[in-house]
């Protein structure tokens, strides 16, 4: 059973890359996870920083009726098993969401309402790229699954596939934007500015003037497009400057 799992799932990955039908490719992995109980399935993605930050779905095929009522209450804000999609590296199911963590009242009844809406199980598998970027793919069942850590790899392998070619298919995110060409000496300042300085202590560090190293952060916020230095330090970061 696992040899022919693996084998599909590899047939999967080689089509991923060769049909140039996305849609095509879409429909073969959800015959795939079908293969394991789920029958609805949801790939997108945020990509950006702060008042930028943008999502984008790729494909989704969960019910209208849900995504409404999702909508309607504004499940997104406060959904625990999106915070667990910003934290986490590996698959995760739903229900250990539920018990593993700790739940507000508002996750709570989210909880409550998807299990009335006749929710079972849940997977996400999270993806995270550079400069702020994160995916996600959530595959449901209105059915109790159970899941080996053989099902788990092959779920998070092809999820992750299907998210990249969904998402080179449309030039979304990583990196979308040209990385800001920061001078030597912006960084240099910007890295100061990263560990607590004052333009009066980058000055004397670089043994330059106060009014300069003012100018040099100036400078590099200006060209990230960003009004305060918190937020200039975080996009650098994203970026792997810092």
């Amino acid at each position: 059973m696992a040899a022919h799992a693996l084998s599909s799932a590899s047939e999967f990955v080689e089509r991923c890359h060769s049909v140039s039908d996305t849609n095509i490719v879409i429909a073969d992995f959800r015959s795939l996870i079908a293969g394991y109980g789920f029958s609805a399935s949801v790939c997108g993605a945020w990509d950006g920083f702060g008042q930028q930050r943008v999502n984008r779905f790729f494909f989704s095929d969960w019910p209208e009726s849900w995504l409404k009522l999702y909508a309607e209450k504004d499940f997104f804000s406060a959904d625990p098993f999106v915070e667990e999609a910003r934290r986490a590296m590996t698959p995760f199911l739903w229900s250990e969401v539920e018990f593993e963590r700790p739940l507000t009242p508002r996750g709570k009844e989210i909880y409550a309402i998807g299990r009335d809406y006749g929710w079972r199980e849940v997977v996400g598998i999270p993806i995270h790229g550079p400069a702020g970027y994160q995916g996600m793919v959530s595959l449901a069942s209105m059915k109790d699954i159970t899941l080996s850590a053989i099902d788990r790899g092959i779920l998070d392998m092809t999820s992750r596939v299907i998210h990249e070619r969904c998402r080179k298919e449309i030039g979304f995110g990583v990196m979308a934007q040209d990385t800001p060409k920061l001078t030597a000496r912006e960084l240099e300042c910007m890295q100061w500015v990263a560990v607590g300085k004052t333009d009066w202590e980058i000055a004397q560090v670089l043994g330059i003037s106060s009014s300069t190293a003012h100018f040099h952060v100036e400078s590099a916020k200006k060209k990230l497009g960003l009004n305060s230095r918190a937020e200039a330090v975080a996009r650098l970061t994203l970026y792997g400057l810092l």
